[in-house]
């Protein structure tokens, strides 16, 4: 991970590939895109224009690309989406979901799959830790001297 690397909601990678994180476990569902972080135990909903970003970049996709389809699909200004997806973009890197990589994007064109239903809502990420000491318990490796799974804490 580029763990240097500082983000705000000015994006610079525009044109930068993305990567999902190596800890981050993700599955699409319909309209929804479910992500576990296994190092922090937390997991995250996007659903709508989050889900169709979250896909468009997680395959390799450009910035640029999501905003331009999604002010093509929604009808909504070019500069309202292009803001809401830098500041999506850059709250995904925060939380190391995603990680910028030294290439070019590749192509997507799998996002055509989204049928706006309304108006457009610009993308956002639920957060929910409730099951964090379940999801970073791991009981085939990490268990103690009596063989019961052990937290990081207990270690």
């Amino acid at each position: 991970m580029l763990a240097s690397l500082r983000v705000t909601t000015d994006v610079r990678h525009a044109r930068c590939g993305y990567e999902v994180s190596a800890s981050v476990r993700h599955e699409r569902l319909d309209d929804e895109v479910i992500a576990i972080d296994l190092d922090t135990g937390a997991y995250f909903a996007l659903d709508g224009v989050a889900a169709v970003c979250w896909s468009m970049l997680a395959a390799g996709g450009a910035v640029d690309a999501v905003v331009d389809m999604m002010a093509a699909d929604f009808e909504a200004a070019r500069d309202t989406v292009q803001s809401d997806v830098q500041r999506f973009v850059a709250e995904l890197v925060q939380m190391h979901l995603l990680t910028p990589v030294d290439r070019e994007p590749i192509p997507v064109d799998a996002a055509r799959a989204l049928n706006p239903d309304g108006e457009y809502r610009p993308p956002a990420i639920e957060r929910f830790d409730d099951l964090e000491e379940l999801l970073v318990l791991d009981p085939i490796h990490e268990v103690d001297e009596a063989g019961w799974p052990a937290t990081r804490a207990d270690k």
